[in-house]
């Protein structure tokens, strides 16, 4: 969790120093977002990576697809996520994202509009605190599983942008923001509710609202700080030395409102590892150079940390689940064991090992 940035240089040498990366991070510093549901398998590989945190969004779409007042709620997908995770031990950090058909015309409507919206929401809130956090309904019936409850809630994705907030208006944001983190105080006394991490610098301003402008605007809708207590970033850029300056710009609007103190969360962050049009698209040890910038940096702070051009090249495995060299770097800095999967090419290797033709001089000795 972040106190301040503190630009300490001789920690960008981290990724030269593998042997004591790891030492410079607290433990469940590391976390990460998947793009996809996971299987028994990806949680295993994920725990012996050293990762103890999955960022998993709960899409109040799926779950109340219609109202609740005549069907039962649909907890099935993320109670898939929740139960591979406590099995491997592992904490679900969720984002709360996507308003039903029911309750609004698009999933990137805020549901705040109206009172019956607001009261939707408040209702969703509530059951999902009740069903997952401390004490929560799903630990009662799940009683064979690990007690891995969720404490901490992300509340929205991006919403200073128009991909996930139809209408970026932080006075909006914080109704919302208002609603949940009361609920979530109220139902579950010492969780946090995390504001939804806020997409750095965003093209077309507008309607995007930059990160800084969208969160000091937020604090100026007055009476919302009480309701969050913590500020996610998703600082996507071409080279992670420029994390630094969204970084500190937060964490300045965040003192001059008096709120210094509060964690700072990066919960998105990611390169992809084929050469492309895009500054995220970085080719395979362009991304894990700059996963080895970016940790280090994070690390100087001790920061825990949809659909794009480079997220389906963005993992730390290949299709065949084959390890890139951004596995190797990320091991280096959680402790994880990367030989849990073979290297990129390795399988190729040896297939045609096998597929070689045996010298005659190894025949006549095999005869």
């Amino acid at each position: 969790m972040a106190r301040r940035l503190i630009p300490i240089l001789v920690l960008l040498l981290l990724a030269a120093m593998p042997t004591v990366a790891s030492a410079y991070l607290p433990t469940g510093f590391v976390g990460i977002s998947p793009q996809s549901g996971g299987t028994a398998k990806d949680y295993e590989l994920m725990r012996e990576a050293g990762i103890l945190s999955v960022r998993q969004p709960l899409n109040w779409g799926q779950v109340e697809p219609e109202t609740p007042a005549f069907t039962e709620r649909r907890w099935e997908a993320f109670d898939h996520e929740v139960r591979l995770a406590a099995r491997a031990e592992m904490e679900i950090f969720p984002v709360v994202v996507n308003s039903p058909e029911w309750v609004a015309s698009r999933g990137i409507d805020l549901p705040v509009t109206t009172s019956w919206q607001r009261r939707a929401w408040a209702s969703f809130m509530r059951a999902a605190v009740r069903r997952y956090g401390p004490g929560g309904s799903f630990w009662t019936e799940e009683e064979d599983l690990p007690y891995e409850p969720i404490f901490r809630w992300e509340i929205w994705n991006e919403e200073n942008i128009v991909s996930f907030d139809a209408n970026p208006e932080p006075k909006r944001f914080a109704v919302l923001m208002r609603i949940a983190g009361r609920v979530i105080h109220r139902e579950a006394p010492g969780s946090k509710a995390i504001v939804g991490g806020l997409f750095g610098r965003p093209l077309q301003i507008p309607p995007n609202i930059a990160s800084g402008d969208f969160l000091s605007r937020l604090y100026r809708a007055r009476h919302v700080k009480p309701y969050f207590d913590g500020v996610a970033l998703h600082p996507y850029v071409a080279d992670a030395r420029a994390m630094g300056a969204q970084l500190k710009n937060l964490r300045r609007i965040m003192r001059r409102h008096g709120d210094g103190a509060t964690p700072l969360y990066v919960t998105e962050l990611g390169w992809g590892s084929e050469s492309g049009p895009t500054r995220w698209q970085r080719g395979l040890w362009g991304q894990a150079n700059q996963l080895s910038k970016a940790m280090a940096m994070l690390s100087a702070d001790r920061l825990e940390g949809g659909s794009c051009v480079f997220c389906h090249s963005a993992g730390l495995l290949n299709a065949k689940r084959e390890a890139k060299p951004a596995w190797y770097r990320f091991n280096e800095w959680t402790g994880g064991d990367p030989t849990t999967v073979p290297r990129i090419g390795s399988r190729d290797e040896e297939r045609e090992e096998e597929a070689a033709p045996v010298p005659r001089s190894e025949e006549a000795a095999a005869e």
